[in-house]
């Protein structure tokens, strides 16, 4: 009881002496921490208290780090006895202050200087990330074999935090493959760095037209910030033409290669033997293209195959294939070997005719049975013809014979898109088939499609349709597809729903050899997907679908119809790391399905996960119960008793500079019916030199169910050697040459004259902005040009001559420029002296025009730059130089212009300055008296 009344008088003598310090004393408090961004103005509300009994003159004081601007770093404040003030503080967070905390310190300062009160508030800068690269040259020529190649660039750090960022330069080397150099650099804040990649120019370099090195930078995670492209050009005089919109890349046109490899070569059954190649040889305007797939088996009957093996020629408009013909975008397919013939009138719109025969036996060196093809053979003719860039016909007529039957297609279709927001097609088919083992057994059939999409504000429609009927001959025979989906998009997600129809009945026009595949499913969509954070996307999707069918069934096999339906609910979590180094799927979906009149009703799901990071995923998958009709079906029994679970890994490793490729992959499946089973396979290649790489892969297999199972073992090992392109690539357009003499034309008349005259050697030339470099003899040489309009100037300071324009409509065209010497002629533009009468006006100095007119009446145009400077070089003459006075601003004006000024050669002559002048307002004075 002692106790308690000693704490009950300690507290009693404590809280009004503390209370009394509070009191008495003076107080500022602000935020304890504010979240800020760069480029950002913001307000520190700050309260000062007084508690004083008397009145204060108090001095607000503001210590910011670098990258703070205080707009009001001092300010003076009378607060009276008991009074509280809020003062609002600006700051402005500057780009170059760093990402993290930056303490703020305030303090009150009274009459005499001393600190009464202080508090300290913490800035918390959101972290921004900005690296950007650009190229310091984005042309650069090269000369000769030997020089250095250098591409130099700016690696900029816009953001406010330290980066460590990996720089890539891709190079070309060799024939379709690429050299990549590599650097690390370390970025401040706000800062940038130059960072350059050189490599020994070699003849293979010089050889190339014009190619593009690329170079890109990524952060120390290997997120893609940007790249820069430097186009890079041979300076030789004589050239090709290279169509500015293609890819100005230079990877060889065709990736020519041959490669030899042996599979499994120490087994007594299965070894074989591969040759590959392909190779491109132009002549003139001809092309021929080959390529060869063979197969050798030391050990079997068949000892040679030859697949995939064909010599094509191309000449202007026409071209031919020979060989193994294999061709899926036709009403059938095509497979087997013959020849085919394709007139293309109009390259550029896409125009095409072609037409060919295919006898389907796949060795193309089987003999061959002139009356007797046993496998068949098809006819075909196909033709597509452009309208105008928004529509276009096609058209297909094909006859074709097999084991079963007889038959011939006629087809014809229309394309439309707009290229914008609608497009759709429509085609429509007619068919016919007779049986060969009862030539009165034939049936006429029909096919039709139509394919739409519209795009309007918010909302996407697709439809896809088509539909044959149950003898058509071509490959969607006895099909029907009917595909309708909606999208509409959200502010924050996009919402979908889509009808499908599947409907398969097939017929053989064979009585022989009758079957049934029909098949029927039904499916309503509805789904939506949404970014639930900047890290994370989610998907939901429910599904009802019914599916119709005829299987085997029982100890017999019997045909049986069956009907399979099922509902489902699904939701799908994509993830990923804020460095991207990482990313993670995670699916689950289920519901209910069951065969009626055969299963009860069943809970069926299904759970996928996935992750990826860099080179490496792996994913997993379990599932329980039946989704899919055939899923049930094992052996003749229907069973709702599906249960499997799979694992997929993959990795891929480049090492050496991207010499060295590895590749290895493993699958693994348990499946509480059919067993279980496992794969494992990895492959490598090397390039040992630029044009010669060895490869080599291996796999293993194994499957095991009750007391059955089996394994394989297969290898490979083989040398591949990229080949040269032989020739120039030939072009399909009307094309010429512009052939051009430069000479330095000493006595100025314009013609060459032998002895007085000398040809230009390494003089720059510019051919529609293409730019050239003349040879020792003075030539340059423009090849395969289209014909058209062409602009040619000289790129020489020192030199000048005359533009000239050539209309290029024949095979060759000749001209000659002659080269005089220039000399130049210096000066500067400057504003007078403005007085208070005078119009206000801004003094801009750049880019007005300096006119040069010589005797003979030519003028010539130079621009000032921003200072009001410009330099001339010109013929040498006598010139008159003015100012356009059509490009001055409004009320300004010269009276300064300079008549026979003197071009010397190689000298340079300043000019007095031209003086701009502001004209005077008008004013109108009023003079006050007393009238007489």
């Amino acid at each position: 009881m002692l106790t308690l009344r000693n704490v009950f008088r300690f507290f009693l003598v404590f809280f009004p002496l503390l209370l009394f310090s509070q009191v008495g004393k003076v107080l500022i408090k602000t935020d304890t921490a504010v979240v800020v961004a760069n480029g950002e103005m913001r307000s520190l509300m700050v309260q000062i208290s007084n508690g004083t009994a008397t009145a204060k003159n108090l001095k607000l004081s503001i210590k910011a780090p670098e990258g703070v601007r205080l707009l009001n770093p001092g300010t003076t404040v009378n607060s009276e006895a008991g009074e509280n003030l809020f003062i609002p503080v600006k700051i402005f967070i500057e780009k170059k202050l760093p990402a993290g905390n930056s303490p703020v310190s305030l303090w009150l300062q009274d009459a005499a200087g001393k600190i009464v009160a202080s508090c300290e508030t913490v800035l918390k800068v959101e972290a921004r990330r900005q690296l950007r690269i650009f190229s310091d040259e984005p042309q650069i020529l090269i000369y000769r074999v030997g020089d250095s190649l250098n591409i130099s660039t700016q690696v900029s750090n816009g953001g406010n935090r330290t980066e460590e960022a990996e720089i890539y330069a891709s190079f070309p080397q060799g024939i379709g493959n690429e050299l990549i150099l590599r650097k690390k650099v370390i970025l401040a804040p706000f800062s940038s760095q130059k960072v350059e990649f050189s490599r020994i120019i070699d003849r293979e370099m010089l050889r190339m037209e014009v190619f593009t090195v690329n170079v890109a930078v990524t952060d120390a995670s290997k997120e893609f910030f940007g790249n820069t492209m430097v186009t890079v050009q041979n300076a030789l005089g004589n050239r090709r033409y290279v169509d500015p919109t293609q890819n100005p890349f230079y990877r060889g046109i065709e990736n020519n290669y041959i490669s030899w490899s042996s599979n499994n070569p120490f087994d007594q059954i299965s070894a074989s033997h591969m040759l590959n190649l392909h190779s491109t040889v132009n002549i003139g305007n001809t092309k021929a293209i080959v390529n060869t797939n063979g197969t050798f088996w030391p050990t079997l009957d068949t000892k040679m195959m030859f697949q995939n093996t064909w010599l094509k020629l191309e000449h202007n408009e026409f071209s031919m294939h020979l060989g193994n013909i294999n061709d899926n975008n036709m009403e059938i397919t095509l497979n087997g070997r013959g020849s085919q013939l394709t007139f293309t009138p109009s390259p550029e719109t896409g125009t095409a005719i072609s037409a060919g025969v295919v006898e389907k036996s796949f060795n193309l060196f089987e003999p061959v049975r002139v009356n007797n093809f046993p496998r068949g053979y098809s006819a075909f003719a196909r033709a597509n013809y452009v309208l105008n860039g928004y529509q276009s016909l096609d058209g297909e007529a094909i006859w074709d014979t097999d084991i079963f039957q007889r038959s011939f297609i006629l087809k014809t279709g229309y394309t439309y898109s707009n290229k914008k927001d609608k497009s759709f097609d429509v085609d429509l088919g007619y068919g016919y088939a007779r049986s060969v083992s009862h030539s009165d057994v034939a049936e006429p059939s029909l096919s039709a499609g139509l394919n739409y999409r519209q795009n309007w504000k918010n909302y996407s429609f697709t439809s896809s349709n088509s539909y044959s009927s149950g003898y058509y001959p071509g490959i969607r025979r006895g099909s029907t597809v009917l595909e309708q989906r909606l999208f509409r998009s959200f502010d924050k997600f996009t919402l979908y729903g889509a009808y499908g129809l599947n409907h398969y009945n097939p017929k053989n026009i064979d009585p022989l050899y009758q079957f049934s595949s029909f098949s029927e499913r039904h499916r309503i969509e509805l789904g939506s997907s949404f970014r639930y954070s900047r890290k994370m996307d989610i998907s939901l999707l429910s599904q009802t679908s019914t599916e119709n069918s005829e299987v085997f069934l029982g100890e017999v096999f019997a045909r049986t119809a069956i009907k399979f339906e099922s509902a489902t609910a699904g939701i799908t979590l994509n993830y990923a790391t804020d460095d991207q180094k990482n990313r993670f799927t995670l699916s689950h979906s289920q519901g209910i399905s069951y065969y009626r009149g055969i299963t009860e009703p069943s809970h069926i799901y299904n759970l996928q996960a996935g992750w990826h990071h860099r080179n490496l995923l792996i994913s997993g998958n379990y599932q329980k119960g039946n989704f899919l009709l055939y899923e049930g079906n094992r052996n003749g029994k229907i069973s709702d008793g599906n249960e499997r679970l799979s694992a997929v890994a993959s990795y891929r490793s480049v090492l050496l500079n991207n010499k060295l490729n590895l590749n290895f992959n493993t699958m693994a499946n348990l499946d509480r019916q059919s067993g279980k089973s496992l794969a494992l396979s990895s492959n490598a290649d090397y390039r040992i030199f630029r044009t010669t790489r060895i490869f080599g892969s291996f796999s293993y297999s194994y499957y095991s169910s009750g007391a059955h199972g089996n394994k394989n073992i297969f290898y490979q090992a083989g040398i591949s050697q990229d080949l040269p392109t032989i020739g120039d690539e030939p072009v399909k357009y009307k094309n010429g040459t512009i052939r051009m003499f430069t000479f330095f034309d000493h006595n100025n008349n314009g013609t060459y004259e032998p002895g007085t005259d000398e040809p230009a050697n390494g003089v720059k030339v510019k051919i529609n902005n293409i730019l050239f470099i003349s040879g020792d003899d003075g030539y340059i040489k423009y090849r395969k040009l289209p014909f058209g309009k062409y602009v040619i100037k000289s790129n020489e300071n020192e030199w000048y001559s005359e533009i000239q324009e050539v209309d290029l409509q024949q095979k060759e065209e000749f001209i000659t420029l002659p080269l005089v010497k220039t000399g130049v002629l210096k000066g500067k533009i400057t504003y007078e002296k403005t007085g208070k009468f005078q119009y206000e006006v801004q003094e801009h100095l750049a880019g007005i025009p300096v006119l040069f007119r010589s005797t003979t009446g030519k003028t010539f145009t130079f621009y000032s730059n921003a200072l009001g400077e410009y330099s001339a070089y010109l013929p040498l003459g006598r010139y008159q130089v003015s100012l356009e006075s059509q490009a001055f601003q409004k009320n300004v004006y010269t009276e300064s212009s300079f008549n026979d000024v003197i071009v010397e050669a190689s000298t340079t002559k300043s000019l007095e300055d031209f003086l701009l002048k502001v004209r005077e307002k008008k004013v109108e004075i009023k003079r006050f008296g007393t009238a007489e």
